[in-house]
């Protein structure tokens, strides 16, 4: 069967308007939540499939499901269903709390708020989860204003950014998994590159908010930690640091946080305490499954997409403003934020904009590993302005609840959302002065491996 590849805009039909519900709902209802994302993909699936009548409905559907059903997919998906397992056995095996509280215990009173951006960095780096993070922070970022006096959209703000930088980073964050799989990168050399971009925002952002608190007079008090509560984490963050297979990375910390957590009796259970770490492993897996499922979606979409020509007019409009790696780079950042935009979920704006992405690293000669660095970054921190987006929402809701009166809505967040602000900055500073260097070395096979020379 000839695949017809010819630029058309008419291809693209089934994203646009599935961004078009996606965001009129959004917009209209006050929320991108009410009606979940999933119906909006399943709609344009069918659009998809129900396109191009020179192709018989089953030719469509089986293009369709290898789309969905490639390599990258489907170890996707084996990561995200362990990466899920583990967040989740570590959180409610008071792995969690262990962590946040033993950095506030030993943080100076005078850099509480940097503080708690930089706690909320680890709590994310090692879940993996912005959302979780902002949830499980929240509290603790309401309790510190409600002690002290300082606004609760500050230390909020400060808690969003640390869980955008934390997510950004962490090994085993969907964002990331899906950012180095797409664009058939190691994580290790995807983090080395993201962490020499990110870095000068971070120590900013901190300096930052210890220069918007200076001179307040307050203190606050961390709850208990254990010491031993806390090894998952560094396990992971260690093993992961060093290279190791993510697939053992996951689960030597479910194997930790899990026993640990049966030491302490967190995992009660009916049948006893092994059975409570599975159901919650279980619990955690199945927490990952909606996004499971919206990846293969998508990728049958893109599939779809790309056998009809929409990838291609893509790619030929963006050759009209690119012409080195550059703009190429730039064209790859400004698809990714809008996309990050209209779909309010930055690990479905990765997974829709990755394959486009591709295309243009291979046709400009752009790292890959940049491309995957910049897809992340890019989508995560807008993600951190994106009032209608869950990283809000949860941040909004959560300290809502948490405080003894008032409300705190996500629009008032977005003013001190000053990570995500200043590593756009940094990003863009970066792309400019060629920043970090990379440096050839030699192709084993097909795959070229390189390094960093900074």
């Amino acid at each position: 069967m000839k695949n017809q590849r010819k630029p058309s805009f008419t291809a693209l039909l089934p994203i646009l308007i599935f961004l078009a519900l996606t965001f009129s709902f959004g917009i209209a209802l006050g929320s991108s939540k009410v009606v979940d994302a999933l119906v909006f993909f399943m709609i344009a699936a069918f659009i998809a499939i129900f396109m191009n009548k020179n192709r018989t409905t089953m030719e469509k559907i089986e293009t369709f499901a290898r789309g969905a059903a490639n390599q990258n997919t489907v170890i996707m998906i084996m990561i995200f269903l362990l990466a899920g397992a583990f967040a989740k056995v570590a959180r409610d095996g008071g792995a969690v709390d262990s962590v946040v509280n033993l950095f506030l215990t030993y943080i100076p009173d005078f850099m509480l708020v940097p503080g708690l951006f930089f706690v909320a960095c680890l709590v994310a780096l090692s879940l993996g989860t912005s959302v979780g993070t902002v949830t499980a922070m929240a509290p603790v970022a309401v309790g510190l204003a409600e002690a002290t006096g300082i606004p609760v959209a500050l230390v909020v703000g400060a808690t969003l950014g640390g869980a955008a930088f934390g997510d950004n980073m962490s090994v085993i964050s969907d964002t990331t998994i899906a950012a180095t799989r797409l664009c058939g990168v190691e994580m290790r050399d995807k983090f080395r590159v993201n962490f020499l971009i990110v870095l000068p925002a971070g120590i900013i952002t901190m300096i930052a908010f210890a220069i918007m608190t200076m001179g307040s007079d307050y203190s606050f008090v961390a709850g208990d930690f254990n010491l031993l509560q806390v090894l998952p984490f560094a396990v992971v963050l260690v093993a992961a640091l060093l290279g190791a297979n993510v697939f053992y990375v996951l689960l030597s910390g479910i194997l930790l946080a899990g026993g640990i957590g049966m030491y302490f009796n967190a995992f009660e259970h009916e049948f006893g305490q092994l059975v409570g770490v599975l159901t919650t492993a279980q619990a955690g897996m199945m927490g990952m499954a909606k996004i499971s499922i919206i990846v293969l979606i998508v990728g049958g979409i893109i599939g779809l997409i790309k056998y009809n020509g929409g990838i291609d007019w893509i790619v030929q409009k963006l050759e009209k403003k690119a012409h080195d790696p550059k703009t190429g780079l730039l064209s790859i950042i400004g698809l990714t934020v809008l996309v990050t935009i209209f779909t309010a979920n930055s690990t479905v704006a990765i997974v829709t904009a990755a394959p486009i992405a591709m295309e243009t690293t291979k046709k400009f000669g752009i790292d890959p590993r940049r491309t995957a660095a910049y897809l992340d970054m890019f989508a995560t921190s807008t993600m951190a302005n994106v009032p209608w987006g869950g990283m809000m929402l949860a941040a909004a809701s959560t300290a809502t609840a948490s405080m003894t009166s008032g409300e705190l809505v996500a629009v008032d967040i977005i003013r001190y959302s000053t990570y995500s602000h200043l590593v756009m900055v940094s990003a863009l500073i970066c792309l400019f002065i060629g920043f970090p260097k990379l440096k050839a070395r030699k192709s084993v096979g097909t795959i070229q491996e390189e390094e960093l020379a900074v």
